[in-house]
């Protein structure tokens, strides 16, 4: 029984490759998030040991709905009593074919139990109308589908 117990208790802290179905939070990065236009992203791997991220992201836009592998970083320090404690993320998209990357950069935090990512979103394209229009920022934030 404490085999079967720890067994589920790594799972949910470590992920595995089958981990879209379960919900993610802040504490267990693995599974499905959605963002506002209804971008999906899937974290299949979230290494504790190396901070290591990985996954797939399916764009609503621009994309055809095509999924994109990405690969990212996550990172934290001990909490402390009366800060505001979060999670580091970071993780990046290169979109094959359509000559361009995403990378995000933020946080995740839990607002009242309600987990979500909040970050700064930078996409660089290989061809635009003017030199001034190859890099975009925005902001952006998903939440457990």
């Amino acid at each position: 029984m404490k085999f079967i117990l720890n067994s589920v208790l790594f799972l949910l802290l470590f992920g595995s490759d089958t981990d879209a179905a379960i919900t993610p939070n802040c504490s267990s990065l693995t599974g499905q998030w959605v963002n506002e236009q209804g971008s999906v992203l899937t974290f299949s791997k979230a290494e504790a040991a190396t901070g290591s991220l990985s996954g797939s992201y399916i764009s609503s836009t621009g994309t055809e709905g095509s999924s994109y592998p990405l690969i990212g970083w996550f990172n934290h320090s001990k909490a402390i009593k009366g800060k505001d404690n979060v999670i580091s993320i970071s993780f990046s998209v290169r979109w094959g074919n359509h000559g361009s990357i995403t990378s995000w950069t933020g946080t995740c935090s839990n607002n009242k139990g309600n987990p979500k990512i909040s970050a700064i979103w930078n996409l660089v394209r290989s061809n635009s109308d003017h030199a001034w229009d190859h890099m975009l920022t925005n902001h952006i934030t998903f939440v457990p589908k």
